[in-house]
């Protein structure tokens, strides 16, 4: 074993994840087989490499709300539930009290290294309860703050609790777009710990099958994601209308997700009359989620500037499909993609609607974005540029330290 191996193998890794069945998808990771809900590979599944990877033991918990628990030889994987969401000044405090829930379960692991996705709860009471020999590694997969507006009062208090973490107090710090190390960047000051940046991760093989977009007459945008106000919906159903009162029958708008708006945008787009252009499929596992895409000509990622917005795999998704996408500056994966994108102002669905039907008739401006698509597309299938590969540069340059 060479010298980095064995400094490794020192280390118990907690990992606090996101929201999803981590229990399930660590069920598939020891049969050898991606999460058959995603798409991209997802980060528990490159925790459980990286782990295996450094010899590391691993303690990885999600707030899925299905308990559920597993422990083997190196891993404890746990669906630990938050609590019924408050609202208000309640909401912070709970996200304080998961958060002080996750540090005492790591503490009495006896973990050297807590690895905290921001899904989880608020950074600053680790800065503050958190024992000196535990380091910390903050993961940043969302904005801190909506790009396209000033942040509100709470936003900038909780920012400025956070700071000392990104300052100082973290080993490092994983993160997932340019936009949120601009705002990284804005809170200390252009003072932080070490920044690892990390992308989307794909396996070539899930989209290897999938057909070029169909020669039809009907041009089929696809929105897959969920179905709430921010997340741009009501857009969409307003290029619809747009497009029913200009008699344009030609496109198609496909929805694919749930949400706690689905059953009122669904009664919506019946009284406009327009569910002959406005199709919602409600939640899609991932073949019928594939199956829709591969009949598609482009995606539409109308997220709003309201919303603090993550990467959005589904523009990475699209392009690896190799349809172009129509969005705007709110979404940080523009950046990484702009050569097989339309972009349009944020919160304008007349812009969206003009590049729809832009981009179905001009066949020269398609053909170039899905030029673009092949441009851009290597990037998500390199495993260097991984969350997985992040972490464990992360690790590896403090064992070597």
């Amino acid at each position: 074993m060479d010298k980095k191996n064995k400094n490794a193998t020192r280390y118990c890794i907690f990992y606090a994840a996101g929201p999803g069945d981590i229990v399930s998808t660590f069920a598939n990771w020891k049969r050898g087989i991606d999460d058959p809900h995603q798409v991209a590979v997802t980060y528990s599944s490159l925790f459980f490499d990286t782990c295996r990877s450094l010899g590391a033991k691993g303690i990885a918990i999600s707030s899925c709300p299905r308990a559920d628990t597993v422990t083997t030889e190196q891993f404890h994987v746990e669906n630990l539930p938050k609590p019924p969401q408050k609202s208000g000044l309640a909401f912070h405090f709970q996200q304080i009290a998961y958060v002080m829930t996750i540090l005492r379960k790591a503490v009495d692991a006896k973990a050297d290294i807590l690895v905290m996705a921001d899904s989880t709860g608020h950074f600053f009471p680790l800065e503050w309860f958190a024992p000196a020999s535990l380091y910390i590694i903050p993961s940043l997969h969302c904005t801190l703050w909506p790009r396209s507006k000033n942040s509100s009062l709470i936003t900038k208090i909780i920012a400025r609790l956070n700071r000392g973490i990104f300052r100082r107090r973290a080993l490092a710090i994983l993160c997932l777009s340019h936009d949120i190390r601009k705002q990284l960047l804005t809170i200390t000051g252009n003072t932080t710990v070490p920044i690892y940046p990390f992308i989307p991760h794909y396996r070539r093989d899930v989209f290897a099958t999938l057909p070029p977009p169909p020669q039809s007459s009907t041009f089929r945008l696809i929105y897959a994601g969920r179905m709430e106000t921010e997340k741009g919906i009501d857009d969409l159903l307003e290029v619809a209308v747009t497009l029913s009162e200009k008699k344009i029958d030609s496109i198609e708008i496909h929805l694919c997700g749930n949400g706690s708006q689905e059953a009122r945008l669904r009664t919506d787009a019946e009284h406009k009359g327009v569910t002959h252009l406005f199709h919602i499929h409600g939640y899609c596992q991932r073949p019928e989620m594939l199956n829709y895409l591969g009949n598609s000509h482009a995606v539409i990622v109308p997220t709003r500037s309201s919303f603090e917005e993550g990467f959005n795999k589904v523009v990475a998704e699209a392009i690896l499909a190799g349809r172009p996408v129509i969005t705007s500056s709110v979404c940080p994966a523009l950046e990484y993609v702009r050569d097989a994108v339309v972009e349009v102002p944020p919160d304008n669905a007349q812009a969206y609607f003009e590049a729809a039907v832009e981009l179905s008739s001009n066949t020269e401006l398609y053909n170039s974005k899905q030029r673009g698509c092949r441009k851009v597309q290597e990037q998500f299938y390199d495993p260097e540029q991984s969350w997985g590969a992040a972490l464990e540069s992360i690790i590896r340059d403090r064992a070597d330290g």
